[in-house]
């Protein structure tokens, strides 16, 4: 990822990995692509658990689908999932399902870093 989550924000996201190439995908890739291609970019209420983590338990999560508007240096449509658990571990190249239930708010620029922070807080507490 970029590194935002935790360090500017303060909320630990997992950065899906996107195949942006135009061959054969494997069937999760497939899923994520085709997710990311038809849906709106916004926020969204999900279920998520790090499959192969050592704490596999099933949690609320925020999601963001876009472009990140507020930092503007993405070429592509991102997916970052805040896990609202605390992990005792961080879960870098485990494999992270998703089961997205609904649509929260669309994607929105801020005029600052708090505004960003306050609308990503009440994200989470909106899921919660």
């Amino acid at each position: 990822g970029f590194g935002r989550g935790s360090a500017q924000l303060g909320f630990p996201t997992a950065n899906l990995e996107i195949d942006w190439t135009d061959g054969a995908k494997t069937p999760a890739a497939a899923r994520i692509r085709t997710f990311v291609d038809t849906h709106d970019t916004g926020i969204y209420a999900a279920w998520a658990q790090v499959a192969d983590g050592p704490d596999s338990g099933v949690y609320k999560a925020a999601v963001s689908v876009g472009w990140n508007p507020h930092f503007g240096d993405l070429e592509r449509k991102t997916v970052e999932a805040w896990l609202l658990h605390d992990f005792a571990a961080d879960f870098y190249g485990r494999t992270l399902r998703l089961l997205i239930v609904g649509y929260v708010r669309p994607e929105l620029k801020f005029d600052s870093l708090d505004g960003l922070v306050a609308a990503i807080r009440a994200d989470g507490d909106f899921v919660e």
